[in-house]
């Protein structure tokens, strides 16, 4: 079964700009603090000289600890690398574990500097 553009197009959606809310993370400066809430919890991110490190799941990261943010997905394998966005689910592995976490649904991204 071949499935032409157009069709495609119409089972996967259109990808939201990236205006209705996000973060590239090359773009955050040291010493900034962003706020992430998904559906079910407020993660902090900061941004730190020696990278980020992220607090606010009561079992992955009760305290700040050191990742590696991969980006956000729209739920399913293919990820938009160093980018966190509104409506996307984050994708991080903490410093020590080898499994990535991925949260719910991103509402809102505040930000500290």
């Amino acid at each position: 079964m071949s499935i032409d553009y157009m069709d495609w197009h119409k089972v996967i959606g259109p990808a939201p700009p990236e205006e209705d809310g996000g973060v590239w993370l090359h773009d955050v400066e040291v010493g900034t603090t962003l706020y992430v809430q998904t559906k079910n919890t407020l993660y902090t991110i900061e941004s730190r000289t020696d990278g980020f490190y992220i607090s606010g799941h009561p079992l992955f990261c009760p305290e700040p600890k050191r990742v590696a943010i991969a980006g956000s997905t729209f739920g399913g394998s293919m990820i938009k690398s160093g980018f966190i966005g509104v409506g996307m689910y984050l994708e991080f592995t903490c410093e020590g574990q080898h499994l990535p976490v991925t949260t719910s649904r991103i509402q809102s991204i505040g930000e500290l500097r």
